[in-house]
Order: structure tokens, then sequence, then C-alpha cells
């Protein structure tokens, strides 16, 4: 009898959990007026410009790089809020080979030691809730590839 139980006890979190992945999997993926999911993104009025970001990479002591994010009409700030308003304010990601390695709360940061070859370097600008930028043209980011020595510099 107490078997009989204990089966009917976990077969029960296995059906509720089958019903709830279902339910996610069922979600949409935009919200209901066809943009992208506001819980993700940080979608510019059309009336903001963009703002434009390029990046600089030089090498720096130690094997460390020394990462400058060039930017328009956007303003780094240290402060971070639970709702964000949609403007171009924030901090900046920093990703190595499209792993995150950094958060920049001002347009320079350290980043490193790189091992040696090739590397992709890609900045996205984020919103004072960590909410990735969205301009007219998409995610707003730069991106730079660099070489590094076998001989660090």
């Amino acid at each position: 009898m107490l078997r009989r139980f204990y089966m009917k006890a976990a077969f029960a979190p296995c059906i509720l959990a089958i019903l709830l992945g279902s339910v996610v999997f069922a979600a949409p993926i935009v919200n209901g007026n066809g943009r992208p999911p506001r819980a993700v993104f940080l979608v510019l009025p059309d009336d903001i410009e963009p703002p434009k970001v390029s990046l600089q990479v030089e090498p720096f002591a130690q094997g460390k790089y020394r990462v400058q994010i060039d930017t328009t009409e956007f303003q780094f700030t240290d402060i971070c809020v639970a709702q964000a308003q949609a403007a171009p304010i924030g901090h900046a990601h920093v990703h190595v080979n499209g792993a995150k390695v950094a958060s920049a709360y001002q347009p320079v940061v350290l980043i490193g030691p790189l091992a040696p070859g090739e590397h992709v370097i890609d900045v996205v600008l984020r919103g004072q809730d960590h909410r990735a930028i969205l301009g007219r043209t998409g995610l707003v980011q730069g991106t730079v590839e660099v070489f590094v020595p076998q001989q660090p510099v």
C-alpha cells in the first residue's frame, strides 16, 4: 500500500513538469504587437537616434588588452534600475568569442589575458536594467577582430 502511494506521489510532479514545459514552449517569442520581447530588449523609439559603436583594442600590461568603446548618442552610467526608460543610457557587455568577459560602466575596460590566435571582441550596449538596446536597424553593438601573437606584447 505504501509503495503504491510513493509511485503516485512521484508520478504527479512528472506530469506537472511536462504540462508546464509545454506552456513555456507555446509562449510567444514576440510581444503581442509583433515587437521583440520586452523582457530581453530595450527598444528605442523611432524618434531617438540609435547609438553607434566603434571599438579600439590595444595591448596592455601582462597580456591584457584595453578596449576603448567609442559611442555616439549614448551615455555610460553605473546606476542600475529595475525598469529602465527607453533611452540610450546604461552600460555595455563585452564578449570575447561569444563569451561574456566584462561589463563596462565607462568607455574603457580591460580584458584578458587572451590566448594566442584570432579573437572576436563584441560589445553590446545595455540599458540601465541590463536589457540589450535595440535601435531601428537592430542590436546596438560593435565588433572588432584581434590577433594575439604567440609571444605576449
